[in-house]
């Protein structure tokens, strides 16, 4: 081989990794962009009154729901950005197939601000409680679709190294993808077909077995 092409295989290879990188940077900055704007809408309408006293304590308890949704966002956000560092730490190439699934992970991660300003706004009405799940699972689908990508579609793709337990990764968040999916159609339901508010309280419920089962099957996978 010429040295000429030794360089010009160089020269291909500096720009793919940055390319790479600008869309890893990318990613990284639509989480952020997404955490800020959730944390923004952590705050006391405008008011001429003084905030002090039972004034502040009333403001300050309306602010609950909207602390609550953050945290529960933030810590499902930061979730899926670890799984995103980690599996990403395996690529070495990119395409198309690879750009259109993660910019579909991102365009569903991006939905979070208006999902929790609705579900706080709303006073916690069903629509906008389910409108949020159902961010939540197009989430996790879109996540386990760009590893599936990754891990077993475009071997490719990634550098040669030990794939087990990233198999036994992929084969867990497919067990989770499947429970979120009949949770989330068990508590559409649970609100369709029952007009007991007490019966329709119940109906988050169902995700509790899918959270407990995918607790158990990282435990077990240790």
């Amino acid at each position: 081989m010429s040295h000429n092409s030794e360089d010009q295989i160089s020269k291909d290879e500096i720009k793919k990794e940055f390319q790479l990188e600008r869309m890893i940077l990318f990613s990284d900055a639509v989480f952020a962009i997404v955490i800020t704007l959730m944390a923004i809408e952590i705050r006391i309408p405008e008011t001429s009154e003084r905030l002090e006293g039972d004034f502040l304590k009333k403001e300050l308890l309306h602010l609950v729901p909207v602390v609550a949704a953050y945290i529960v966002s933030f810590f499902f956000i930061g979730s899926i950005w670890y799984q995103h560092l980690k599996i990403f730490s395996l690529v070495k190439d990119y395409d198309k197939g690879l750009v259109v699934r993660n910019l579909l992970l991102l365009f569903f991660v991006g939905l979070f601000p208006f999902s929790a300003s609705l579900i706080t706004r709303s006073k916690g009405t069903s629509v906008a409680f389910f409108v949020y799940l159902g961010i939540i699972l197009c989430c996790m689908i879109s996540q386990f679709v760009l590893q599936h990508y990754i891990v077993i579609k475009r071997p490719a793709l990634r550098i040669n190294t030990n794939f087990s337990e990233h198999l036994k990764e992929l084969k867990r968040r497919q067990i989770l993808v499947i429970g979120f999916s009949i949770a989330f159609v068990l508590c559409v339901s649970t609100f369709t077909l029952f007009k007991d508010p007490d019966i329709r309280s119940l109906a988050p419920l169902w995700i509790v077995p899918v959270v407990i089962i995918y607790r158990f099957l990282g435990r077990k996978r240790k």
